[in-house]
């Protein structure tokens, strides 16, 4: 009787163990299987601090007076920034359906010319000369009117001439240090001609 009763409790745990370590492997790959496919695919859980991957619009919409959604990066360090956007050569990295500006949005080129090459409206400024060119009755004067020491002309012309006499031509030399230049015939006076150029403040 004793050993028949030893022998049914034996048979009872070696079932238990057997079940126990059935569930235990169960949940292992159940588990692995889980994690294998976590962040995979539409429907998926979005996993933090892993890869997820899916071929589908993952949309956010909501309707508050506050923003949707809001990435902070408390990191000090230097390639630390709050959000990084990739995509293939020659595509835009975001699109976006309002013209209206954002404070504190800063670019860097446009339409891929640096920032430092452009120049603001409010350093261009105009100069003007009233000049005879120094040559007498009958004869060719010739004069210029450029811009401040390294500063850049834009563009150039004349006005107020007098009457009879004969325009030889009128031209701007581009660039930094650049000048218009103005040459005409006298008739049997001196005559008279305004130049005007416009510049811009490009000196450091």
């Amino acid at each position: 009787m004793l050993r028949s009763v030893v022998s049914k409790v034996m048979w009872v745990g070696r079932a238990t163990v057997f079940l126990v370590g059935l569930a235990v492997i169960l949940a292992v790959v159940l588990g692995l299987a889980t994690a294998a496919l976590a962040g995979t695919g539409v429907g998926a859980t979005f996993n933090l601090g892993k890869l997820n991957t899916v071929d589908q619009i993952s949309r956010l919409v909501g309707s508050t007076d506050n923003p949707m959604l809001r990435v902070d990066n408390n990191s000090a360090g230097t390639n630390a920034t709050a959000l990084d956007l990739q995509v293939e050569p020659g595509r835009a990295p975001m699109k976006v359906n309002s013209s209206t500006q954002v404070a504190g949005l800063n670019a860097d080129k446009l339409d891929g010319v640096d920032s430092a090459a452009l120049i603001r409206w409010a350093s261009i400024y105009e100069r003007t000369l009233n000049t005879t060119g120094g040559a007498g009755p009958e004869e060719t004067a010739t004069a210029a009117l450029g811009c401040d020491h390294a500063d850049t002309i834009l563009s150039g012309g004349f006005t107020n001439m007098d009457n009879g006499t004969h325009l030889i031509g009128s031209w701007t030399g581009h660039g930094t240090g650049g000048s218009h230049f103005v040459q005409w015939r006298n008739n049997a006076t001196v005559d008279t001609i305004e130049i005007i150029v416009k510049c811009a403040d490009t000196a450091p």
